[in-house]
């Protein structure tokens, strides 16, 4: 989101891996099993030894003979944090089985070791790009037709025609309205999954707060942002993850890359255009949390209108709320620390009032993770 240029990640080899980096991992890792075993296990497991291997092709392992749980230094730097988590539950599944119900040496991938991967919310497979990591390889709006029509609307929100490009956006937002209300009139069985967005940031300003919000008041997906962690900076954070269906999924990711890309250049202009020769008139952040504030209130009259002449009103989809709490079982509100009003503030309104959904959905998309298959604020993991 209009980031300001990033630093680039330190050069970190594994033939040179600086000791005090590796013993910060095993912490971060003890920490990370410490917090599931709180959220999804109630604390029932023991601690283990941690221990950092050389592997790779074995992403992670448990020795139960010597209780040691193993995770390996290419996986922590060739894959994101969320998929070593995810290879750490996997782990800790054995390591259940094992200590917990009491079966040793049974089959390590038996019927118990997968209920035991359900209670902690991780992919029995324990494949590298999962990450619960499978990618959205294939576009799924690209074959379905009704959001194929969806794609050609937020295209058109591009136009330079005002009035052209409100009407379409107007209409994207009609259409996948419809296309949710009729599976929920018809109960139809849909899956559910998730994928995060963006880096891990040690601090979530308030207009990443409102865009989280917005993907999920208007494009039918949950939004959470997670604990995460940038093992080359040895730096703890936050990343946002969106649950919902392939589709709505592959939507709000679009719609997330579209503002986020567009952010840029609508600050670099507004900076050039009120730049006097002491000051910008309003921080970038300020104007960005305008920015985004406008593009919600634009969203919400939409919203309204549909509601008022159409008769459309999303009530919220039951299952995928049920699908949410069951990945966060301990959540609790949370609110952006907010920035100062300004005028830079009221400019990015206006702006973001104006701002379309330029980008067509089902082009190529940066890569993140997210499980795509699986049994109203933006929340904080406990």
């Amino acid at each position: 989101m209009a980031e300001k240029r990033k630093r680039a990640e330190p050069a970190v080899s594994l033939e040179q891996l600086p000791e005090a980096l590796e013993r910060a991992w095993l912490r971060r890792l003890a920490w990370h099993f410490d917090h599931v075993n709180y959220q999804y296990l109630d604390c029932a497991l023991k601690r283990p030894v941690f221990l950092l291997g050389d592997s790779k092709k074995k992403l992670g392992s448990w020795d139960g003979n010597r209780r040691v749980l193993m995770i390996s230094r290419h996986h922590i730097l060739s894959h994101d944090w969320e998929s070593v988590v995810d290879t750490l539950r996997h782990e800790m599944a054995h390591q259940y089985v094992q200590e917990r119900l009491g079966l040793g040496a049974a089959a390590p991938h038996g019927r118990e070791f997968k209920d035991a991967c359900d209670l902690l919310r991780c992919d029995p497979a324990a494949k590298a790009d999962t990450a619960a990591l499978r990618k959205l390889e294939d576009s799924v709006v690209e074959k379905d037709r009704r959001l194929g029509r969806i794609k050609e609307l937020l295209a058109l929100a591009g136009s330079p025609n005002e009035h052209e490009a409100a009407t379409a956006m107007r209409l994207a937002r009609k259409y996948l309205l419809k296309y949710n209300l009729e599976f929920e009139d018809l109960a139809t069985e849909r899956d559910y999954g998730f994928i995060y967005l963006g880096d891990c940031a040690a601090r979530i300003q308030e207009y990443q707060y409102v865009l989280s919000n917005i993907l999920q008041e208007y494009f039918f997906v949950q939004a959470i942002w997670t604990y995460s962690y940038n093992p080359r900076r040895d730096k703890p954070g936050k990343r946002l993850q969106l649950c919902g269906t392939k589709q709505n999924l592959e939507i709000a990711s679009y719609v997330y890359d579209y503002v986020t890309g567009a952010a840029g250049p609508l600050w670099e202009a507004h900076k050039n255009a009120t730049a006097t020769k002491k000051k910008v008139r309003g921080t970038r952040l300020q104007y960005l949390a305008g920015l985004l504030q406008g593009l919600k209130q634009k969203l919400e009259r939409q919203k309204d209108t549909l509601e008022r002449e159409q008769g459309l009103i999303w009530v919220g989809d039951s299952r995928l709320s049920e699908y949410w709490r069951h990945l966060n079982p301990r959540i609790r509100s949370v609110s952006g620390s907010g920035v100062a009003r300004s005028r830079g503030y009221a400019d990015g309104v206006r702006d973001g009032r104006k701002l379309n959904i330029r980008r067509g959905v089902g082009g190529k998309a940066r890569k993140r993770g997210g499980l795509l298959d699986g049994p109203g604020s933006s929340r904080q993991a406990d």
